[in-house]
């Protein structure tokens, strides 16, 4: 069932900020995809990617937007989410994915 409304676009653009108040407005959950990992590991995003690597983090990243099953969600999700196969795969399967894009000098300056 395509009940979420997934947000996918890079770091600081916006996608929890706009996630919480699309949520509440439709009265929906909110799921941060990051905060989801930091639950399942038990870690910091940093400590994972310092302690293992980046392509460890990006597995652990993969396997659990792979595994997101949510019904009536806003789930934001980290901005490097488009390099899983498996998990962009799941997440237009659970719902409509929204690109947000901003120019790269408001990028810049929000970093």
């Amino acid at each position: 069932m395509k009940d979420n409304i997934v947000l996918i676009g890079m770091p600081s653009c916006g996608k929890s900020t706009i996630g919480v108040v699309l949520a509440k407005a439709l009265g929906y959950r909110f799921v941060d995809s990051d905060l989801v990992i930091q639950e399942r590991t038990g870690r910091l995003l940093s400590e994972i990617i310092e302690e293992e690597g980046l392509a460890v983090f990006n597995q652990i990243e993969n396997d659990t937007n792979a595994s997101l099953d949510y019904h009536k969600a806003i789930i934001a999700t980290g901005g490097s989410v488009i390099y899983g196969e498996e998990a962009m795969e799941n997440l237009r399967s659970i719902g409509t994915v929204v690109y947000i894009e901003l120019p790269f000098e408001v990028l810049k300056e929000r970093i």
